[in-house]
């Protein structure tokens, strides 16, 4: 319910700020390019996972959150963990983990269409469907959504699409998923000192 209610177009770290010892922040400002510490650890020390898959980068453990950008789309609850935990899972997670999980087989069947409007040009526009579960214990779970706008802070446009699919198998006690998502996109960023010619 606080999902549908308070992540509108946002970043999903945005909605996570009101969280006790997290803190999220918008960065450069532009979509997609939030930032998240947990108790005092940024982002390389937070173990964020999706569907109980980690997304960190493999190189630097940084979270490009314009990467799942849409996800929120079809989110069902967020769960964080503050400080280490036990996992069987080689992430660096000495500040606490996230784990997205997105609709699916539990979910129940709808099909739902939103419009967002927003200051500075925003528009976003979302297409959901999840099956829940269906005949031979299958679920699917589409997403689709377009956002546009100019940006709130001045240089931080944003053309982006973004798609999720998950389909699910239940077999007795075990459930096999195979998920696919993306997010093409175009989005500026003011995440540098602007020269006195941008004003001028």
């Amino acid at each position: 319910k606080k999902i549908e209610e308070e992540l509108a177009s946002r970043d999903i770290p945005m909605l996570l700020a009101t969280t006790p010892g997290v803190y999220g922040t918008m960065q450069g400002g532009g979509i997609g390019d939030s930032r998240v510490t947990i108790r005092g650890f940024n982002q390389q020390n937070i173990g964020v996972l999706v569907d109980d898959i980690p997304v960190n980068d493999m190189e630097n453990a940084s979270v490009y959150w314009s990467n799942w950008d849409g996800l929120g789309d079809i989110t069902r609850t967020i769960q964080v963990q503050r400080g280490l935990g036990a996992s069987k899972l080689a992430i660096a997670s000495v500040g606490g983990t996230i784990n997205i999980i997105t609709k699916g087989i539990d979910a129940k069947k709808a099909i739902s269409y939103s419009q967002e409007y927003g200051s500075d040009m925003l528009l976003k526009e979302t297409l959901a469907m999840t099956t829940g579960r269906m005949k031979g214990d299958w679920g699917i779970t589409v997403s689709g959504s377009r956002k546009t706008g100019d940006g709130w802070v001045a240089q931080t446009p944003i053309q982006e699409w973004a798609y999720f699919i998950k389909v699910e198998k239940r077999f007795k006690k075990h459930l096999v998923t195979a998920g696919a998502n993306a997010a093409p996109q175009q989005h500026g960023q003011r995440s540098w000192q602007q020269p006195i010619l941008t004003y001028d």
